[in-house]
């Protein structure tokens, strides 16, 4: 059989690697603030196991007093640091703290006449931080490190019942077989427990340059290549159940004129604005994404191209009805919309695709800021466009954010030769 001294050996080194490795983790990737937490957490574990043969050595109340207050100090840590990597929580609880110190100070009171009932006090409040963030992480939704938070969970469950089973033999059977089996057990889970918060960080580091690779900075709206996985998800959706599925694409009317005459500054903030109309037209099954530079696209499932068109022309007229002020000067913003719809038998988004841009391109032709439904679609979708345009309420008004910039010298253009 192992000896306990074995395990405080390898317990030792492990968590020592650990908080060492987390500690280098959290100093390359700042964003990750949890593994400080958690890197501290280990580095007090390590501590802790190192003062415990003292206690063996030296017949004195102080290692035991300080390795029992590191107790729910550590887990108060690792609460905190599993609740920055899972819900982006990035400052200490204080409600929790606040507690966390009087146990401290309790425990480090009790020692010099009772070491046991210390260790007592530190043991429960280590079992109820415990069952705090089991809780915590049982709950967790974010897709990613949902498998990582419940091996870890399930960890902590482990040490919070081996724990708790601990209390009321301490000072009944202290030399029993089955106790020294409980602390053995301890030790080796929380040796475990340190390889999971690894395998969170490396979760998590996945889960934000999954999002980073699908994200738009300037708009906050998703990218192309995140549209397009959630186009290929939509269609499979429709492909099994026959429901209509449309596309809207949207390109900003002469925004290189708009560039070129009020700075590209004002053209960042005129596309952070589009997007917030967007974002804020967009309902929950409705993905709209930023596609490159001035183009947009919307999925719209369970449309048909009548209901589809009458969604473009309402979004048509929300951008049109932006005020974007620079230096109390009011910048005209138009789009121009093109529908398609998904044909039977398309299992990709190309040809519907490729079906909007045409009708976006005939709309540019057509005049600009105006909605265009693909030819093989048009008939039934003009009824869909006048009832828009007829019911829209005229006292809506989009306000934009003032944009604080240089004013522009130049006039604005007027209509190029090719549209934009």
């Amino acid at each position: 059989m192992i000896s306990l001294h074995t395990i405080y050996v390898v317990t030792l080194v492990s968590q020592a690697t650990s908080a060492l490795v987390l500690a280098l983790l959290a100093y390359s990737d700042r964003r990750l603030r949890g593994l400080r937490a958690l890197a501290i957490a280990c580095g007090l574990h390590t501590g802790a196991i190192f003062l415990m043969p003292m206690w063996r050595f030296a017949d004195h109340w102080v290692p035991e007093a300080i390795s029992a207050a590191f107790l729910p100090l550590i887990f108060f840590l690792i609460d905190e640091g599993l609740a920055a990597l899972v819900q982006e929580r990035e400052r200490f609880s204080r409600a929790v703290m606040a507690p966390v110190g009087a146990v401290m100070l309790l425990v480090v009171a009790i020692a010099p006449w009772n070491q046991l009932w210390s260790m007592q006090v530190a043991r429960c409040a280590g079992v109820v931080l415990m069952a705090k963030t089991v809780w915590m992480l049982w709950g967790t939704k974010r897709a990613g490190t949902r498998v990582p938070a419940l091996i870890t969970a399930g960890l902590l469950a482990c040490i919070l019942c081996t724990m708790a089973a601990r209390i009321p033999l301490e000072p009944h059977v202290p030399a029993s077989a089955f106790l020294l089996f409980l602390r053995k057990l301890t030790i080796a889970e929380i040796t475990l427990l340190a390889f999971s918060f690894l395998a969170m960080q490396q979760a998590e580091s996945n889960r934000r340059l999954h999002d980073e690779t699908r994200h738009d900075v300037l708009t906050g709206l998703p990218n192309r290549r995140a549209m397009e996985e959630l186009a290929a998800a939509e269609m499979r959706v429709s492909e099994r159940t026959g429901r209509p599925l449309a596309l809207l694409m949207m390109d900003l009317d002469s925004f290189k004129a708009l560039n070129d005459t009020w700075g590209h500054p004002f053209g960042d903030h005129a596309l952070r604005a589009v997007g917030e109309v967007l974002l804020r037209e967009a309902k929950a099954r409705n993905p709209v994404a930023r596609l490159s530079g001035e183009e947009f696209a919307m999925l719209l499932p369970d449309h048909t191209v009548s209901a589809a068109s009458r969604v473009a022309e309402l979004l048509r007229a929300a951008i049109a009805d932006l005020v974007l002020v620079q230096h109390e000067q009011s910048v005209p913003l138009t789009v121009s919309i093109g529908v398609a719809m998904r044909h039977a038998g398309e299992s990709t988004w190309t040809e519907m695709l490729r079906r909007a841009d045409e009708a976006l391109y005939r709309a540019k032709l057509a005049g600009r800021n105006r909605v265009m439904v693909c030819e093989e679609e048009n008939k039934s979708a003009n009824a869909g466009i006048a009832e828009a345009h007829s019911g829209r309420p005229s006292e809506r008004t989009w306000r934009s954010k003032p944009f604080e910039g240089e004013a522009a010298e130049e006039s604005w253009p007027g209509n190029e030769a090719r549209p934009q």
